[in-house]
């Protein structure tokens, strides 16, 4: 039986935070949505919205007391401020929480001094202490890429235009999960409350490269003739550094920063071969469930 019975969600209205505020929900917790302001019909009437100061450890502290389970889902754009929320959760008693860190790579200490990922390993290792001196537990999910920026974003194939950019030569091998997935993750995280305690989880629902995509697109559409060129990972990422150290921290920029690393395969580690679905209740795609997925991107 889970320990967990209430949770507070931030970043609700991103990108990935109203997949894993469904997943709650859904899963049946009783769910309470921090955020900076309360706009009038952004969430449902029976969900409990709290405006906080997220500056402001007595504020989150306050909208906390009562909370078993705060999960993060902030933007990187302020995932260092995520200390003051873990400071807030102690405060109040928390028994489990989960921050904002879900990346391909964000857990390989090649990349612990370089920008985005250096804020995720300060929030890390925040924790790890924290949860040493006893005073709270930790769960990080790492779920390599979002699989819908993948295939609606021309990030790994252009499927609008029918193009390719090749990073290094392709075959660059890349994890991916798709949103929500990762809400249904992060529910197993909370219900499997001691085997998911202070440990850093994998879930990956497929591996990927860009040339595995171009055979199955080549195969589904014979007709469609591909535009390819190649860029090198490693040019993008020092394109993305010289930018944050001439003071350009624009998210084309940061943008730069993660494709380098994120694409640059077993570089940095960004495939899962060895992953916890089992425990997090994610089952891998099947070839079939890919192609169908890259024939609905066909036109």
């Amino acid at each position: 039986m889970s320990e967990i019975k209430s949770v507070a969600i931030t970043g609700a209205s991103g990108n990935l935070g109203p997949h894993v505020l469904k997943a709650l929900i859904d899963a049946n917790f009783q769910v309470t949505v921090l955020t900076r302001s309360r706009k009038p019909g952004a969430y449902d009437a029976s969900i409990r919205v709290v405006e906080v100061d997220f500056t402001s450890v007595e504020s989150l502290t306050a909208a906390l007391n009562g909370i078993d389970g705060p999960v993060s889902t902030l933007g990187p754009a302020v995932t260092e401020s995520q200390t003051v929320l873990i400071d807030a959760a102690i405060a109040a008693g928390v028994k489990r929480f989960i921050p904002s860190d879900y990346g391909s790579c964000s857990t390989n200490p090649k990349l612990k001094d370089h920008p985005i990922y250096a804020q995720m390993f300060t929030v890390r290792q925040y924790l790890q202490d924290k949860a040493k001196a006893g005073n709270l537990a930790w769960t990080v999910l790492v779920c390599g890429a979002f699989l819908e920026f993948l295939l609606d974003m021309p990030m790994m194939l252009d499927f609008e235009n029918h193009k390719a950019t090749l990073y290094d030569e392709g075959d660059n091998r890349i994890s991916s999960t798709s949103l929500s997935n990762v809400g249904n993750a992060i529910v197993a995280i909370l219900k499997n409350f001691e085997a998911t305690k202070n440990k850093i989880v994998h879930t990956s629902q497929v591996i990927l490269t860009q040339n595995k995509l171009l055979r199955i697109a080549e195969r589904l559409r014979p007709d469609i003739k591909w535009e390819t060129s190649k860029v090198q990972t490693s040019a993008i990422l020092k394109e993305g550094l010289d930018g944050v150290t001439a003071g350009d921290f624009s998210m084309p920029v940061i943008f730069k920063i993660l494709k380098g690393t994120a694409f640059a395969g077993d570089v940095y580690g960004s495939a899962y071969d060895e992953t916890d679905n089992d425990l997090l209740g994610v089952k891998e795609l099947t070839e079939k469930d890919l192609e169908s997925l890259v024939a609905g991107k066909l036109t």
